[in-house]
């Protein structure tokens, strides 16, 4: 999987800034720590340009499928090119165990069919956006399209108490597996891969000096049998 990985990252038709991003992404531990392996149905939630995507295809490989879901705001979204670079990560067949939907999370068709549901660096926007409601709806959506055992890995930019995380695009650790946990998943593990500690949680994701190097956390959660 580990050479199958770095092998996409240097593939041709990559986004522009995918490469920006990989150093920080850190997609091989990410994907070892998430527990993804060849072969697996898998389902990338909310995929925007589709940097995860393309390193969850490589991950499966050809014998698995990766599920990339956008919601329907991608296409009015900074003029839509989040979904405009998606679509063209997609052209000539180049992610050829890949299908890309536009799709609410709530109206999603999976019914107990993946084995690993991604969710990354979103979090923080519907919650901010619609509190508890809002997270857990989407969390409800993604618990009934995984398997019995199924695995939830979430992503986020980490936002501490005190600030104003919904300006800053952060989220708080404890609000993350509080929701996880509220919406029925098994909390298993956190990691610091993508800690940043000169990042001191105050200044914009979006921050030029900060950007694609903020502090994060990375949660891996599993659906009951």
């Amino acid at each position: 999987m580990a050479a199958r990985i770095s092998a996409q990252q240097h593939a041709p038709g990559r986004d522009q800034y995918d490469s920006v991003k990989d150093a920080s992404r850190k997609p091989v531990e990410v994907a070892q720590f998430s527990g993804v392996r060849a072969g697996m149905t898998v389902l990338d939630i909310t995929t925007g340009a589709g940097y995860s995507t393309e390193i969850l295809s490589a991950a499966v490989g050809p014998e698995g499928l990766v599920y990339a879901q956008n919601p329907h705001l991608i296409l009015k979204l900074i003029g839509g090119r989040h979904h405009d670079a998606m679509v063209e990560r997609m052209s000539g067949k180049r992610l050829p165990n890949v299908r890309y939907l536009i799709v609410d999370a709530e109206d999603m068709p999976f019914r107990g069919s993946i084995d690993l549901v991604n969710w990354a660096f979103n979090i923080h926007d519907v919650y901010n956006e619609g509190g508890d409601a809002a997270a857990l709806k989407d969390l409800q959506a993604m618990k009934r399209a995984l398997k019995p055992g199924g695995i939830l890995v979430v992503s986020d930019h980490i936002g501490v108490a005190g600030n104003d995380n919904e300006a800053l695009h952060r989220i708080e650790t404890a609000t993350i597996i509080r929701l996880l946990k509220q919406a029925g998943f098994v909390v298993e593990a956190s990691s610091d891969l993508l800690a940043n500690p000169a990042d001191d949680h105050t200044q914009s994701i979006f921050d030029d000096e900060l950007r694609y190097h903020t502090d994060r956390v990375l949660i891996r959660a599993r659906k009951p049998n």
